[in-house]
């Protein structure tokens, strides 16, 4: 039996697929036939809602939809916001939010999809898969 991969969307990519649906046809494209399951933590779904004003229900509805893919609620806890701290202090280039996705896929063993390339470089640093959305097909 296929094992489920669990695949953590980053802000950006979340907001992207909310807007551009292009964007949301080519990844659900390259998903295809993939056991995968979208996973939005609290950190994105917050920064969705204060940089677009998207609430969390419609942007898991949304990108659920669009994706075609079920989608998981992941939180972070207080051993996650310790951990996101070490990696801020050992990577000067991720900003509060950043870190604590980063913690997060680390804890969980989630495939990191994000644009921002400081961040697949510090998912490099700290042992995280991470994709641009265009090369998730080789997940």
């Amino acid at each position: 039996m296929n094992q489920i991969q669990n695949i953590a969307l980053d802000s950006c990519v979340v907001i992207d697929i909310m807007e551009k649906p292009k964007v949301a046809s080519g990844l659900k494209a390259r998903l295809r036939g993939k056991s995968v399951k979208i996973i939005l933590c609290d950190i994105v779904l917050g920064e969705v809602n204060r940089v677009r004003g998207y609430l969390p229900e419609k942007v898991i509805s949304t990108v659920s939809s669009l994706l075609g893919k079920k989608i998981g609620l992941s939180e972070i806890d207080q051993k996650g916001i310790l951990n996101a701290r070490q990696i801020t202090n050992q990577f000067q280039i991720c900003h509060n939010g950043d870190n604590k996705i980063l913690s997060l896929c680390q804890a969980k063993d989630f495939v990191l999809v994000t644009y921002d390339k400081m961040l697949l470089k510090a998912s490099q640093f700290v042992g995280i898969a991470a994709f641009h959305p265009s090369m998730v097909g080789g997940i």
